[in-house]
């Protein structure tokens, strides 16, 4: 602190002189000096709520590094970042950041380009040329910063509708949920959730142009900013029209123009805009309209767990139970008080219920759909994850004082989903449980 702030350097009065007024005294005098420390004062207050869900993640983080370096340690050959900068679809991500996207639509080696949005190698990009960091490295560097404002999102869109307790055991359950290691690996997931957490907030706190903005940015992240949009349209048309309001009609138009920059770009490329749906078949698969886990969960009923495969299944089958699960308690939040059991003690607190912005099931119903139409069904619980108001309907309804060994027993299959993900690092042959 210098003198230049006005708070630490400030000289103080002695007490006396306090106590004398006299009629030549300038009151700006006085008053000036405070105004800097009010402001500062005021930034703290409002970013105290954040240390919380901030600190979390941090945790969270530290057990998922801890892991990986002891995994990694054991093979000198492999290192760090490599480990979860360039694993599975992070390698995709790196390919892009570093050389675009090809100008045919072809295999690649079991895969292409064309399979992936651009948000995230551009930021890739962007901060490989800032810091002079390796692409993999910056992939991982910004992976981490997005895992952060992702859970600080969700602590902002939770808070504006069932309060700060909640909203604090929202996200320490979505950061030790066992897929959250994608948190820490050169990911989508948490550039999608912040745009779209912030996306809900910013409608909750009627800034269209904001909500906007984040849909635009989701529809270049991910083919499910697709919902994003829809649901910033569904909020905003109705209101440019009833207020004849220039912002929210700013925000519906703003909304699309991620998703609809990246299908023109793909039509100029490739021909077709919907290359990024073109790619799935050099996966060999295809999108299967939310039939996957039901599948998987009646093939895991009927073979069991013998059978080869049942892994993924039971993944798929968990997925569906708690979206499901999940919905119901939403429903159950506005129509029920909430369990006395489910925070502290204050007066009439017992009697309260909490409504679902309409908004929020429009985002849940549609991430969901999203996920559940993923082909490979190991990849559907971290799809999953999109749909964060699940989170809500689980932290109202765990009792809670069950809430740490609830997020310790999660954390500890995030830690186990994790070693299994990184095995094909030393037996290249293996098959991923959870790519």
């Amino acid at each position: 602190m210098t003198g230049g702030t006005g708070v630490i350097e400030a000289r103080v009065r002695p007490p006396e002189a306090t106590a004398i007024t006299t009629p030549t005294a300038t009151p700006t005098a006085d008053v000036a000096p405070r105004q800097p420390r009010a402001r500062t004062v005021g930034l703290a207050s409002r970013c105290r709520p954040l240390v919380r869900p901030a600190a979390y993640y941090l945790v969270s983080r530290a057990v998922v590094l801890a892991t990986t370096a002891v995994v990694v340690a054991r093979h000198p050959t492999v290192r760090l970042t490599q480990a979860l900068g360039t694993l599975f679809d992070g390698r995709w991500y790196v390919l892009i950041a570093q050389h675009g996207y090809p100008h045919h639509l072809v295999n690649e080696g079991d895969g292409s380009r064309w399979g992936f949005f651009p948000g995230f190698p551009l930021v890739v990009r962007g901060v490989a040329e800032i810091t002079r960091l390796s692409l993999p490295d910056a992939a991982l560097a910004a992976a981490f910063v997005f895992g952060l404002t992702s859970a600080v999102a969700i602590f902002l869109a939770v808070r504006e509708v069932a309060g700060t307790e909640l909203a604090n055991r929202a996200v320490l359950l979505y950061v030790c949920f066992p897929t959250s290691y994608v948190l820490s690996l050169a990911y989508t997931e948490g550039l999608f959730i912040t745009a779209a957490a912030l996306c809900l907030f910013a409608l909750s706190r009627r800034a269209f142009v904001t909500a906007g903005l984040c849909a635009c940015l989701a529809g270049f992240t991910r083919n499910a900013g697709v919902v994003v949009v829809v649901v910033v349209l569904v909020v905003a048309l109705p209101a440019a029209w009833r207020e004849r309001s220039w912002r929210p009609a700013l925000a519906a138009a703003l909304a699309p123009v991620g998703l609809v920059a990246f299908m023109a770009y793909s039509q100029i490329m490739v021909g077709t805009p919907f290359a990024f749906l073109s790619a799935q078949k050099f996966w060999g698969s295809h999108f299967v309209w939310f039939r996957a886990p039901v599948a998987a969960l009646v093939g895991a009923v009927q073979t069991g767990p013998g059978r080869h495969g049942f892994g993924p299944d039971a993944l798929a089958s968990a997925a569906l139970v708690l979206g499901f699960l999940g919905l119901w308690w939403l429903d159950r939040m506005r129509t029920r008080p909430r369990p006395a059991h489910t925070f502290s003690a204050t007066p009439g607190g017992s009697a309260t219920t909490i409504a679902v912005p309409a908004t929020w099931w429009i985002y849940t119903f549609g991430a969901l759909l999203v996920a559940y139409s993923a082909f490979f069904l190991d990849s559907i619980p971290r799809y999953t994850m999109a749909a964060f108001p699940l989170f809500l309907a689980f932290a109202w309804r765990l009792p809670r004082r069950w809430t740490v060994l609830v997020a310790g027993v999660l954390l500890c299959a995030q830690v186990a989903l994790l070693v299994t993900v990184l095995s094909p690092l030393w037996h290249p042959v293996a098959s991923p449980l959870v790519p």
